[in-house]
């Protein structure tokens, strides 16, 4: 069967619709006795723009309903996704493509939360459009817990604590060179006085090496401050950091001449 993209209306956030349209998939390919394509695949092995160019249609929806059909599947699942206000309406249907004729559909209403609300609607949907199949050994109901915590990943790039860790230790390595500094400094001053316990030395010459040892202080101790507060800063960081690159895994785009999304990394 091909599954279609989810039609979707209304202002829907990006982010979450991207990992509805990805779990789709996988969640009907866990039905005994389905194989599934999604969009994404078809794309992939036909190119779409070739494919529009050579069968005349000028709107993606309409151009894959077209290339499934090519495909000879056997039947499709079709899915409008719709939010009005703070509220979800879902649509999918499952149809046979030789009699035309739909299979099973189903309609759920539902809030709009933090975009999980999305995924946890998957699992039940796809059960309702196969209530005489039950799942193949070993696979269990409802989405992947990586992609949900990919959903809503950590805010920071990788790159923002590299960077703030990264003037950390420039900022307490220079701290570190002009306590050397001050370090040569006192030295100097030191031999000055002895100096001047048995000859003369002019008072000129103590004072410039005094301010000397001051300037080179305050520079030193607004590093060291610096160097602290930017390593405090980074290990806030780290635990806001986005290691895993969940951030990058969903990347919805807008497809060119219609409405969908196109989705990056794996499930």
């Amino acid at each position: 069967m091909a599954v279609l993209d989810p039609r979707a209306s209304g202002e829907i956030p990006p982010r979450p619709l991207a990992a509805f349209t990805q779990a789709l998939v996988p969640e009907i390919r866990k039905v005994e006795g389905v194989s599934a394509i999604g969009m994404a695949e078809i794309r992939d092995m036909l190119g779409l723009e070739r494919q529009r160019q050579m069968l005349g249609c000028a709107v993606d929806e309409e151009c894959l309903a077209e290339i499934a059909g090519a495909l000879g599947v056997d039947e499709e699942i079709s899915t409008d996704l719709v939010l009005v206000g703070d509220a979800y309406t879902l649509t999918i249907r499952r149809i046979d493509m030789k009699k035309a004729k739909v299979i099973q559909a189903e309609t759920r209403r539902f809030d709009r939360r933090d975009g999980e609300e999305l995924l946890a609607v998957v699992g039940p949907a796809v059960a309702s459009l196969f209530p005489e199949r039950p799942l193949k050994a070993g696979r269990t109901r409802g989405v992947d817990r990586e992609l949900i915590r990919r959903l809503n990943p950590p805010p920071l790039p990788r790159w923002v604590f590299g960077a703030t860790g990264g003037a950390a230790v420039a900022a307490l390595g220079g701290a570190g060179v002009f306590q050397y500094l001050v370090g040569d400094s006192r030295g100097e001053f030191d031999r000055l006085v002895d100096r001047a316990m048995s000859e003369p030395v002019a008072a000129e010459e103590i004072l410039t090496v005094s301010d000397r040892i001051r300037d080179r202080e305050k520079v030193r101790n607004v590093l060291l401050g610096s160097g602290l507060a930017l390593g405090l800063a980074a290990g806030v960081e780290y635990f806001f950091t986005d290691w895993r690159g969940d951030r990058a895994s969903l990347a919805p785009l807008a497809l060119e001449g219609g409405g969908g999304v196109a989705v990056g990394g794996r499930f």
